[in-house]
């Protein structure tokens, strides 16, 4: 008796566009069409919408905002992307109108999507996707929140995992030597944490495969040298979403790529990295895989390094670029019980 076909499941990092791709995009950037190509050997392609789609609403008062044409999304669809989570720290920067409008355009081009809506619950509650028969679940939750960004009770926005965060300041070191950046001590809201594994539970039950993509992390040009990549509170949370039932983490925001750590037997993919960032700002990093999932026994994680042009376009890696780029993340996820393996000409993340 032949066994049931197992999907491929894909996952990329940050995808921002700013205008809908020409007609003939694919044509000049063979490196995109490669890109695309690698993206539609995938059954299912999830990844992180950094924008919204809106010809409406007003300029939140923030750090960096971001907004697209609504008619960008057809290009989404065109990348060959299925779904994709909406909980990040852009998704409200021209307030509820163009979050609802993003919401339209998801639902108009046919792509699932997450982690955005009218009130905290509908913000929480996952898209389902039946691919090859396995049905999965894709929850998205942000750490990095605006003013006035989350859901709430009756309130619009993006659903949220708050963060503490304190300065641990050394007046001796200061004293002997002024200007030290303090480290930065961070953990997770408490409530929002259970919220949300809570969410990943009931997921849990009808799920084959449970997927959360978070919003978290700092980009390399504000990360403080005291700590490392990642910031104190991302691995307790990501273990934590982990032993209340979440097969894989996918996150992004940093624009760059951060550690694979493998957790009771599940993977945690700290940051993919950008996708795609039309016009990207100077501290972004080239550097991004395409993940590619194969649900089974254990579940097969296969890694398609990607290098960003000037523009933010991505090509997929070959020679020494790829090699460059699958050292880069070998070397940073070899602490977190990760190997990267070769295999059959690709490349293969597993339990170290």
């Amino acid at each position: 008796m032949t066994s049931p076909a197992l999907p491929t499941i894909g996952l990329a990092g940050d995808l921002m566009l700013r205008r809908p791709l020409p007609d003939d995009a694919f044509a000049r950037r063979p490196g995109l069409a490669a890109a695309r190509e690698a993206i539609r050997a995938c059954d299912l392609m999830i990844a992180n919408l950094e924008m919204p789609l809106s010809r409406r609403g007003y300029r939140v008062p923030k750090h960096s905002n971001l907004r697209s044409d609504p008619e960008v999304i057809w290009s989404v669809r065109e990348l060959g992307v299925h779904a994709v989570t909406l909980a990040n720290n852009h998704m409200m920067d021209y307030g509820p109108e163009a979050m609802f409008d993003t919401l339209a355009a998801c639902d108009e081009a046919g792509i699932a999507r997450c982690g955005a809506g009218a009130d905290q619950d509908a913000a929480l509650q996952p898209a389902w996707l039946t691919t090859l028969g396995t049905k999965i679940a894709l929850l998205s939750v942000a750490s990095t929140l605006p003013v006035e960004s989350d859901a709430g009770p009756g309130k619009p926005g993006i659903a949220p995992l708050r963060v503490h965060f304190s300065f641990e300041v050394d007046t001796n070191l200061l004293t002997e030597q002024p200007g030290t950046v303090p480290p930065v001590r961070s953990w997770p809201d408490a409530a929002d944490l259970e919220r949300v594994c809570e969410r990943v539970r009931l997921a849990r039950r009808e799920a084959d495969l449970v997927i959360v993509g978070i919003h978290w992390g700092v980009p390399p040009h504000w990360l403080s040298p005291y700590l490392g990549l990642l910031a104190e509170y991302q691995r307790p949370v990501a273990h934590a979403l982990i032993e209340a039932g979440a097969d894989v983490i996918a996150g992004h925001h940093s624009h760059c790529l951060h550690p694979i750590e493998w957790y009771r037997g599940k993977p945690i993919f700290y940051s993919l990295g950008n996708f795609l960032f039309e016009d990207p700002p100077a501290f972004m990093e080239p550097e991004s895989v395409l993940v590619r999932l194969k649900p089974g026994a254990p579940l097969v994680v296969e890694l398609v390094p990607l290098l960003l042009d000037g523009d933010g376009f991505p090509a997929v890696a070959s020679g020494s670029g790829a090699t460059w780029v699958v050292e880069k993340l070998r070397a940073m996820s070899a602490s977190y019980g990760c190997a990267i393996e070769e295999r059959g000409g690709g490349w293969v993340a597993c339990p170290a």
